[in-house]
This record gives structure tokens, C-alpha cells and sequence, in this order.
């Protein structure tokens, strides 16, 4: 299918003009999973794949709707003022879909369209958000039917 390695790839550089530390650590869901809850380094990103939605193209075509979430953790630090970690958050939010939106993985891959976004969990330390993205791709990449059977040749030794 489609591998998400190169949108790892493509968030791991800070973006220019981008005011805050950039994240430390984009990663894929299982090397989230490695890290121990008190090691995390935060602010940090995780792409997680979701669910894909199939629909036929006809003969060895697929139309391919694949969905991901970028996750991303933030310190719950105190603040100066009310609502300063959401601004925090939005921030990195704001960065990553401008990276994201309308960028096309690779070849015959439909532009990255944002579905929104979930609070994940908060903490006294840390605050872990959700945003939803997916894009559409025509798969052709199934091999071919052999060709059909049409007489033994034998080579070799006998049997």
C-alpha cells in the first residue's frame, strides 16, 4: 500500500519562522509505544495510520482513501496567563497543518486534506492532541495474472 515514512520525514524539520522549539521526536505509533511515560520528549509528534476506505477502480485498480492522525504532546507548564498552553498548542497545531494541507505524499497520491481534531488526554504534565488528516490515492500496484498454461518443456535431469 502506502507507506506514511515520508510524512514522518516531512514534519521532522523545523519550519522557517516557526517561533517555538520544534519537536524533539516524530516518530510512527510503535515507537511511541517504546517510550516510558516519564522519558517522553516533549514537545513531540507521533503519525498514527487509521482506518483506509477501499472502493474498486476496476481491473487491478483500487481507489484507496487512507487516514492518519498526527499526535501531538505538549508540557501542561504553568502559565503566564489563562489560556496560554492552548495557544501553546495551537501553535504547533497551525505548523503542522500548514505543512500537511494540500501536500501530495508522492506520485498519483490526491492532495492531504485536515478532518479536524480531538483532546486526547491532559494532565498536570502534558497535553496530547489529535488532528485528523487523509488523502485519496489510485493503487495499481497489483501484480499481473500469469500468463495462462500452455505446455510443460521439460529441462534438466530425469526424474
Amino acid at each position: 500500500m502506502i507507506s506514511l515514512t515520508p510524512l514522518i520525514q516531512h514534519l521532522t524539520p523545523k519550519p522557517v519562522g516557526f517561533a517555538r522549539l520544534w519537536f524533539r521526536r516524530v516518530d510512527g505509533a510503535a515507537e511511541y509505544a517504546k517510550i516510558r511515560p516519564e522519558a517522553l520528549p516533549l514537545p513531540a509528534a507521533w503519525v498514527v495510520r487509521s482506518a483506509d476506505k477501499e472502493t474498486d477502480a476496476g481491473e487491478r485498480a483500487s481507489n484507496l482513501t487512507l487516514g492518519f492522525d498526527v499526535v501531538i504532546a505538549i508540557e501542561n507548564a504553568r502559565s503566564h496567563y489563562p489560556g496560554e498552553t492552548d495557544d501553546i498548542m495551537l501553535a504547533y497545531r497551525e505548523a503542522v497543518r500548514k505543512l500537511l494541507q494540500g501536500w501530495e505524499l508522492e506520485p498519483d497520491v490526491r492532495p492531504i486534506k485536515f478532518k479536524g481534531g480531538r483532546v486526547l488526554d491532559v494532565t498536570n504534565k502534558d497535553l496530547y492532541w489529535a488532528d485528523h488528516y487523509e488523502f485519496d490515492a489510485l493503487i495499481t500496484n497489483y501484480l499481473p495474472d500469469p500468463v495462462p498454461f500452455s505446455e510443460l518443456v521439460y529441462t534438466g535431469a530425469t526424474l
